[in-house]
């Protein structure tokens, strides 16, 4: 109430104001300046606003003109010389009728800077990770036959950018292949940059001699030590061995919690109970039963990632394995990949909402 009653105090507040302020009348002449702005711009009464920023004619964006035609305040940053500035305009309507616009401008050079800076640097890093997106889709398998002896199909689909999931086929020999599917814990670039370890170190191991299944774990296991991994970052991997020659499948377990599944053309399904530790910072060696069943040829074996079990629904209910069975079982008529793609499908509609977790699923038909 003091200040209403004193309109020089009113002025000698603006005046003071660590934000520069100016007012323009109803056709944006400058009719006051406080003394921030005076000191920042120099004396410019009687001239139009934009002049102020070098300009011959109206901004595209008046910030002037619209606060004095909706009566609402309005706001925008304008670059001035080699400086940003923040402006905020507010119509004020005196009593015979007149309106006018005052704006408060603030001085965001330093603000835009580091804006600019964390833009770049974000731009920067969104390239890296497309590139590494790629590199991560390039390391999988394409569908199609391998070697005269495997149909692979497969479906892939990360919660993220960058997942966590990995699967292969190798070429172990001429009557060997090697189909395994790894789940590296979390998500983000750390556990794509697993993956990519992870495979390297798998065909790594592949050459003219001999190894077994037990051999290549013990291999990855040491140089997952040698990284000196987070303690809480782990990775699961199941291994098939498939030989032709014998009509053997071979499994090995290392961690992984969805069991493989084969799929008889008949319908006949059967999941190969095959458990084991995953590979981990705490771990120095650990032996890995094996489990070795008759396959035919025609035979699908199916290999999955937790993700496809662990979608959960609005109740948080999970889809969880007997789901996954009941969908093979009803649908095994389904050839190529339209099957891989039946159960992904069938778990992201039983969720009903991004997953949380990436989703893998690969299948081997034996040919």
């Amino acid at each position: 109430m003091a200040i209403r009653e004193n309109p020089s105090l009113m002025r000698e507040v603006i005046e003071e104001m660590d934000h520069m302020v100016r007012i323009m009348d109803s056709e944006h002449k400058v009719i006051y300046m406080n003394k921030k702005m005076r000191e920042e711009f120099g004396y410019t009464l009687g001239h139009i606003c934009y002049s102020l920023m070098g300009r011959t004619e109206k901004c595209e964006h008046c910030v002037t003109k619209e606060t004095m035609e909706t009566g609402k305040p309005e706001m925008k940053n304008v670059p001035i010389g080699d400086k940003y500035y923040n402006v905020i305009a507010s119509p004020v309507n005196v009593e015979n009728g007149e309106t006018y616009s005052i704006e408060l401008l603030h001085d965001i050079t330093d603000k835009k800077k580091i804006e600019d800076e964390l833009l770049q640097h974000y731009e920067k890093l969104k390239a890296d990770i497309e590139f590494a997106k790629h590199i991560q889709n390039r390391a999988l398998p394409i569908d199609g036959m391998y070697w005269d002896a495997l149909e692979i199909n497969s479906v892939y689909d990360p919660s993220e950018d960058l997942g966590g999931d990995l699967f292969d086929v190798i070429r172990m020999n001429e009557r060997e292949f090697l189909i395994y599917i790894a789940d590296v814990s979390g998500h983000g670039i750390t556990s794509s940059l697993l993956t990519i370890f992870l495979r390297q170190q798998v065909r790594g191991c592949i050459g003219e001699r001999r190894v077994d299944l037990n051999e290549i774990l013990d291999t990855l296991q040491r140089s997952y030590n040698e990284l000196v991994a987070d303690k809480e970052q782990y990775l699961t991997i199941l291994f098939c061995l498939y030989k032709q020659e014998k009509k053997e499948a071979t499994f090995i377990n290392a961690g992984h919690n969805c069991l493989p599944v084969i799929l008889k053309s008949t319908g006949e399904l059967k999941e190969i109970e095959v458990k084991g530790l995953p590979v981990c910072a705490l771990m120095k060696k650990v032996s890995h039963k094996e489990v070795t069943v008759p396959v035919e040829i025609g035979d699908r074996i199916i290999l999955y990632t937790d993700g496809i079990t662990e979608a959960s629904s609005e109740e948080n209910q999970p889809y969880d394995v007997e789901r996954v069975i009941q969908t093979l079982r009803e649908n095994f008529t389904l050839e190529g990949k339209a099957l891989a793609r039946k159960v992904v499908d069938e778990a992201e509609g039983f969720a009903k909402k991004p997953a949380a977790d990436d989703m893998a699923l690969i299948i081997a038909k034996l040919i």
